[in-house]
């Protein structure tokens, strides 16, 4: 090598390392590398998603089968529960860890297993969540079987933490949801009715408003959607915002929606009327022209026929049922509650529900750009 090749050989790589950098810099910046990184993204995550699933159905599986166990040499030894404390001091000292295998939680595998004797055959959800949530829904459903399947159900396919299940619990989502006057038995077929009453419940609590009697519908509208994402946690699953003050043309008239949906499981619109005051007949008919002209304008493909909520501070159940008599659009009479129109012993639970939707939306806000760009490849 000359002299002069080894004075410009430092000035090569130099000029080698910085065309790298640039050249790095111009790939990160494209389209093509960003959806390389959203799909890695996306493996890992469901690598993740898959390893953590797999260790908690094992770890319900064995808690299921030391319960098992131990509630059938109970019985044929006839042992009392005492037998509860030994079993957790002598796995702490042959295991060499008492973690996971107290007696308090000894006593759960066993309430656990005597309330499922075949949970793994007859119940795969069971091994779907978190040991955590079994220990909640133990609590407070450990004679019921009904409430406990249908709040492992909801958890299961929400994927609720467990401050959000007490939550739900001591606020009984399982009497609200389905409870709405409404005529979707009279229209559409039974499994579809059967599904769209599953979306909505009576009352809607919404939590995050705090608002003065005498309030206008339009105060009300306004009111909801200065949160929007608070509104959709609390309308569900499968909710999608549409639109507000939706304008459709009809004949040489212009009408105006209050608020509109879509929900992405029913394949259908949703359309909601909200009003401060108590329902009145003649809402029905008008959410039933409604229904008939978004189904005209804005419904195309496999949508299926809109559904209609008309959302009041109150109704009569008689009034709402005959109103609904004869209309053939599904509509839902229901009714809301601001944080004023709680119990005050709910409230607690309330604020610790605020605190929970607040941590979702934040994951959700965390996640958007990801969930954008596989909207984008799609």
């Amino acid at each position: 090598m000359t002299k002069q090749d080894k004075k410009t050989a430092p000035n090569k790589a130099i000029s080698k390392i910085e065309a790298n950098s640039h050249k790095e810099s111009v790939t990160a910046e494209t389209k093509e590398y960003l959806s390389l990184l959203a799909r890695l993204k996306t493996h890992i995550s469901t690598a993740q998603y898959r390893t953590v699933k797999a260790i908690n159905t094992e770890l319900v599986e064995l808690y299921w089968n030391i319960g098992h166990e131990i509630l059938a040499q109970q019985k044929l030894s006839g042992w009392g529960n005492n037998v509860y404390g030994r079993i957790a001091d002598d796995l702490r000292s042959e295991m060499g860890s008492a973690r996971g295998f107290s007696r308090r939680n000894l006593t759960y595998m066993c309430q656990f297993a005597r309330m499922w004797p075949e949970f793994l055959f007859a119940h795969p959800l069971d091994a779907q969540i978190s040991w955590t949530l079994h220990k909640v829904l133990l609590d407070n459903f450990g004679e019921d079987q009904i409430k406990y399947l249908w709040y492992l159900k909801e958890a299961c396919q929400n994927g609720w933490s467990r401050r959000y299940l007490e939550a739900q619990i001591h606020l009984r989502l399982h009497e609200r949801t389905g409870k709405a006057i409404s005529n979707f038995s009279d229209v559409v077929e039974a499994s579809d009715a059967q599904a769209i009453s599953q979306i909505i419940k009576d009352p809607y609590i919404f939590d995050f408003l705090t608002i003065d009697k005498g309030i206008k519908e339009r105060q009300l509208e306004e009111a909801l959607l200065s949160d929007i994402q608070k509104l959709l946690l609390e309308l569900g699953t499968g909710f999608s915002f549409y639109g507000r003050q939706k304008s459709l043309i009809v004949g040489d008239e212009e009408f105006f929606l209050d608020l509109i949906f879509y929900h992405h499981v029913l394949r259908r619109f949703v359309v909601i009327e909200l009003k401060a005051g108590k329902f009145k007949p003649e809402y029905a008919g008008k959410m039933n022209f409604y229904l008939n002209a978004v189904d005209s304008i804005l419904r195309v493909g496999d949508d299926k026929e809109s559904v209609g909520i008309i959302l009041c501070s109150d109704h009569h159940d008689t009034t709402a049922t005959l109103a609904l008599a004869r209309i053939q659009s599904p509509i839902a009479v229901s009714t809301w509650k601001s944080i004023e129109g709680v119990n005050p012993e709910d409230k607690a639970d309330l604020e610790e529900l605020e605190d929970v939707r607040q941590k979702l939306i934040e994951r959700v806000n965390r996640r958007l750009p990801e969930m954008r760009e596989a909207q984008k490849r799609k």
